[in-house]
């Protein structure tokens, strides 16, 4: 029976309806790097390793990178006339106030002593995400005594803030990520090896490593709605259910068919892009940013182009193994500005790349259960599948276009 003009108009309401709304909240949407968290990148030397002073032997160098954009959200006077545009002269100006800024929201213990370096201004770099701020100071820390961080900066401004920790100290490499409501303290130097904080073991203990940097990359996922779009691009097509009266939407594999093609896919996306996380994160591979996330916007698109006009014969685990080899790429940033390095790295790719696939399939598993509820209903194909792919790929242009913008 055809269906009549009434359901026929229905159903295209329904389309626009959802393509309008998720146009809108591409509109509403603050960045073009949608899984770039607000991250600082905090480098520690000790005396000896190149960027202390040879001249103080208990000295510890620092350097601090912020992002321009979270100074300004945390002092209002570093954009000075308002226009939202910073310039090198408000820059200059706002300096000892981002010093003082700086000085509140991190605390440095020596021992038993309570230590406030004296910040300063070093340079301005370009990352990913956009420009960042670099300030340096030197902590007089004797190689004898224990030394600690903790760190609140951006603590009531940015709930998804995170600092990232990396350099040499007594011979030993750092490596850990801290957050201001969460895991802001860590032991930088214990005294005689003993670990008496939490996090005292991130400097020092690669299994420590390892599972520090899983709970980094369970947030990272989390936080990336790019790389959960193209997931759910994949998922939307999969059945697990037969439908009543609606033979069709059962695999030709039977039963188990859904849940086959569901395993397929999302190890086929783990394969590909834990290949390239690994290469680029070892330095083997080194990409540009600037065609990686436009790429990974590209692969949302397609993919849910793919679920309103399927192609005969493309299966969707090669499909989901191919882009992921891109979107190992875009995970690989976050650990790549890091600066971790030495012997902790392989052990923090490890563990990011486990947190990684821990918070995959917390949403695989939250989409199996979403689908287990709405496969019976006789609108989950035309509005969740095909309804929710035009709403992708309308969020996959506004990236594509933002990002391209951005780049260039």
């Amino acid at each position: 029976m055809q269906p009549s003009l009434f359901q026929r108009t229905a159903c295209t309401l329904r389309w626009l309806a959802m393509a309008g709304a998720m146009a809108a909240a591409c509109a509403a949407a603050p960045s073009a790097w949608a899984h770039k968290a607000s991250d600082a990148y905090l480098r520690v030397a000790g005396a000896g390793a190149g960027d202390a002073d040879p001249a103080r032997a208990d000295a510890v160098a620092l350097q601090l990178s912020l992002a321009l954009k979270d100074v300004d959200a945390g002092l209002d006077l570093l954009d000075a006339d308002g226009d939202r545009q910073l310039t090198w002269g408000e820059i200059q100006q706002a300096t000892p106030a981002v010093a003082a800024w700086v000085g509140q929201g991190i605390r440095w213990q020596c021992g038993d002593a309570v230590l406030a370096p004296a910040w300063r201004f070093e340079a301005l770099e370009q990352r990913t995400d956009g420009r960042y701020l670099r300030m340096a100071a030197v902590l007089d820390c004797g190689a004898t005594q224990a030394l600690a961080l903790d760190y609140r900066l951006m603590q009531a401004i940015d709930p998804t803030h995170r600092l990232l920790v990396s350099g040499q100290l007594g011979g030993q490499p750092l490596a850990a990520v801290l957050a201001p409501d969460g895991r802001s303290r860590t032991d930088l130097r214990a005294v005689g090896g003993s670990a008496t904080a939490p996090e005292a073991a991130t400097a020092r203990s690669g299994p420590a490593t390892l599972a520090h940097f899983v709970s980094e990359g369970v947030h990272h996922i989390l936080e990336g709605y790019d790389h959960l779009a193209f997931l759910l691009a994949l998922l939307l097509p999969i059945t697990l259910l037969r439908r009543q009266g609606a033979a069709q939407a059962l695999p030709a594999a039977g039963p188990w068919g859904g849940v086959k093609t569901l395993l397929l896919t999302v190890t086929s996306f783990t394969v590909g892009h834990s290949v390239t996380l690994v290469l680029a994160g070892l330095g083997w591979v080194t990409v540009s940013g600037n065609w990686v996330e436009p790429a990974i916007a590209i692969s949302i698109g397609v993919s849910a182009l793919l679920n309103i006009f399927p192609v005969k014969g493309l299966r969707s685990d090669l499909l989901a193994l191919c882009f992921g080899l891109v979107h190992g790429l875009g995970f690989s940033g976050a650990l790549v500005e890091a600066g971790v390095s030495g012997g902790l790295l392989v052990w923090a790719l490890a563990g990011f790349n486990l947190g990684v696939e821990a918070g995959q399939l917390m949403v695989v598993a939250v989409w199996c259960g979403v689908s287990l509820l709405l496969a019976r209903w006789a609108g989950y194909r035309t509005v969740v599948v095909k309804g929710g792919s035009v709403a992708l790929v309308v969020l996959s242009l506004y990236w594509t276009v933002q990002r391209i913008a951005f780049s260039g």
